[in-house]
Formats: C-alpha cells, sequence, structure tokens
C-alpha cells in the first residue's frame, strides 16, 4: 500500500470516529432535554458575542477604507 493510500485510510477511520462520537453526543442531548437547554442557551451567547465582533470589524474597515469619489 503507499504511503498516501495509508495516509488516507487512517485519515478516513479518524472521520468515521469523530462522526460516531458525534452522535453519541447528539444521543445524549435527546436523552437529557436539561443539558439540551444548556447547550442551546449556551450557542446563543456564543452567536450573539460572534456577530457583535463581526458588526464591529465590518464597522472598523469602513471606517479605514479610503474614501472615493462618485463620479457626477
Amino acid at each position: 500500500m503507499a504511503p498516501d493510500e495509508d495516509a488516507m485510510r487512517a485519515a478516513a477511520r479518524e472521520l468515521i470516529a469523530a462522526g460516531r462520537s458525534f452522535l453519541d453526543a447528539a444521543e445524549a442531548l435527546l436523552d437529557d432535554p436539561a443539558a439540551t437547554e444548556r447547550v442551546v442557551a449556551m450557542m446563543s451567547v456564543v452567536s450573539k458575542q460572534v456577530q457583535r465582533v463581526v458588526s464591529d470589524a465590518a464597522d472598523d474597515l469602513a471606517k479605514r477604507a479610503p474614501k472615493t469619489r462618485k463620479n457626477t
């Protein structure tokens, strides 16, 4: 087996294992509504923070952008 093929097989196995872990976590959330609520609340907080940071960055970029004249 070629070294590239070995690496691809190893990567595929890792991806499959990660998928199984994700499904196990999803199943655990289905079994525990309180945990699901905590995860959803945390993701809401994170998404609001990301939105604020992206908005601030966009504002900063707009302020730094060179002013252009419009041809009339």
